[in-house]
């Protein structure tokens, strides 16, 4: 079909050419005549390459127009989600800053908690060692109070042995007053 239509176009300006200039010998002709028919299949191959791409470049549009009308229609069907999903959004954001709130007073509680506990410690270790102390001066208190009282004992039976022996009139007996006035020696 290409070559028709280029016989048809080159064929008036080869005739044409070949009769302006007939004592003209063959290879003379056949430069002017190749240089005709390549500037026509150049012309035919432009024109060609014109028309496919005026074709790709309406297709182009149409696919354009279509993805703009998508574009739209999905526009209009994704505003609710978007929406939505702000709304979302803006939820997860509240619970965040919220849950964040908590937990620096839980982290402000511990860490009160955490230093009355410390200074409970602290005081509770030094209630330990002054009832420590407390003990020990009454187990020394209470030794010395055992030492004087055995020291004590001892000393009443000494003296309840020593009038015992003086007396010989038992063990558990004092010498009987002669008078009622007169003293003994």
């Amino acid at each position: 079909m290409t070559m028709k239509i280029l016989l048809a176009v080159a064929a008036p300006a080869w005739f044409a050419a070949t009769q302006e200039s007939g004592a003209q010998t063959a290879s003379s002709d056949f430069l002017p005549t190749a240089e005709a028919i390549s500037t026509i299949a150049l012309t035919v191959a432009v024109l060609g390459v014109l028309v496919a791409l005026l074709a790709v470049l309406l297709q182009l549009r149409r696919l354009v127009r279509s993805v703009s009308a998508v574009a739209k229609r999905m526009e209009k069907e994704a505003a609710p989600v978007m929406d939505r999903a702000r709304s979302v959004a803006e939820n997860v954001d509240f619970i965040t800053m919220a849950i964040r709130t908590d937990v620096q007073k839980l982290n402000a509680s511990v860490s009160s908690l955490n230093d009355r506990l410390k200074d409970a410690s602290v005081q509770m270790e030094e209630r330990i060692q002054d009832f420590t102390a407390l003990v020990e001066v009454l187990q020394n208190e209470a030794e010395d109070l055992a030492l004087d009282t055995a020291a004590a004992v001892r000393g009443v039976r000494a003296g309840t042995r020593s009038l015992a022996a003086d007396g010989q009139e038992g063990p558990y007996s004092f010498p009987q007053s002669t008078g009622a006035g007169e003293a003994e020696d």
